[in-house]
């Protein structure tokens, strides 16, 4: 992976150049925007001033913050400018005649379909990519889904919200149809669901300390985590950091993985540095490797 992120830069270099002059020219307008904007709201509290009083450092406290946001607000442009002429490249360079769609990604309703989590109140999904990995499609994308919680103070009602999962959806086509659904939750103390998944028992120790398995027919599941194929779930768990979970659902594998970074953004106060292409160049190789970890090129099975 070394020699080939090395040589990916090297064709990276002139558009990295590029994206510095343009992040460069986008911070420039930004200030002079900035600053006339923040001017004109001065000028107009030292009109007042005489009513204002000392409320006049409120006015320029609030022109610092407009200020702030005007300039940032140029991060969305940057962005736009990001995705399209640098994460493409690092894309074809892992997965060529891959789909990239930023704005777009994993359904509301592929999320909840899955069994993973619970309907989220608030969702949101973006930077979808699809593609073929010899004979396996596969589809990822980021995933935020939040649940809505409404407490009851002495001063009234307060709404905040919580992460139902926030990371990568990553979904492979298993080449067969499943009669029923099993899911991997996380190996914890309470071994009881409400639905229609029962607990199914097996035999591998080490799959067992990091999984619970529920599955609406024990003997598919049994036969789908044959005891390689639990090797390699086990495996797979700890490279990617020991957090995920998985279901087999509609003839496919859905694996939730964990991440709370915000991937292929950019930010026009940063540079973009060799590391924060590496770091995307191996998440997005990571994602990738899940094919050829779990073998799922091999077809020991035919859809009807």
């Amino acid at each position: 992976m070394k020699d080939s992120f090395n040589s990916l830069y090297e064709r990276l270099t002139p558009r990295v150049k590029a994206f510095e002059i343009t992040r460069r020219s986008l911070l420039k307008k930004g200030f002079k925007q900035a600053v006339v904007t923040g001017c004109a709201i001065i000028a107009i509290g030292l009109i007042f001033l005489q009513s204002l009083g000392s409320f006049i450092w409120v006015i320029v406290g609030i022109a610092v913050i407009i200020g702030f946001s005007i300039v940032n607000y140029k991060s969305g442009e940057l962005c736009a400018y990001y995705k399209s002429n640098i994460v493409p490249l690092i894309l074809n360079d892992l997965l060529p005649n891959a789909n990239y769609e930023p704005s777009s990604g994993i359904s509301e309703e592929t999320f909840c379909s899955c069994g993973l989590f619970t309907s989220p109140d608030r969702y949101s999904a973006e930077d979808f990519i699809s593609g073929r990995i010899g004979k396996t499609e596969v589809c990822f994308s980021e995933t935020h889904a939040e649940k809505r919680h409404v407490s009851v103070t002495k001063n009234g009602t307060r709404e905040y919200w919580t992460d139902i999962f926030r990371g990568f959806l990553f979904i492979a086509d298993f080449h067969k149809d499943f009669s029923g659904r099993t899911i991997l939750y996380r190996n914890s103390w309470i071994k009881l669901r409400f639905g229609e998944e029962e607990r199914v028992k097996l035999e591998n120790k080490e799959f067992e300390r990091r999984f619970d398995v529920f599955s609406t027919d024990a003997v598919e599941a049994r036969y789908l985590l044959s005891p390689s194929m639990m090797e390699r779930l086990v495996a797979m768990n700890d490279r990617l950091g020991d957090g995920i979970t998985v279901s087999f659902h509609h003839s496919r594998i859905h694996i939730a993985i964990p991440d709370a970074t915000n991937h292929f953004e950019a930010s026009v106060w940063f540079s973009l540095s060799r590391g924060n292409l590496k770091r995307e160049f191996q998440t997005i190789s990571e994602l990738l490797q899940i094919v050829e970890e779990l073998n799922l090129n091999l077809r020991i099975w035919t859809k009807e």
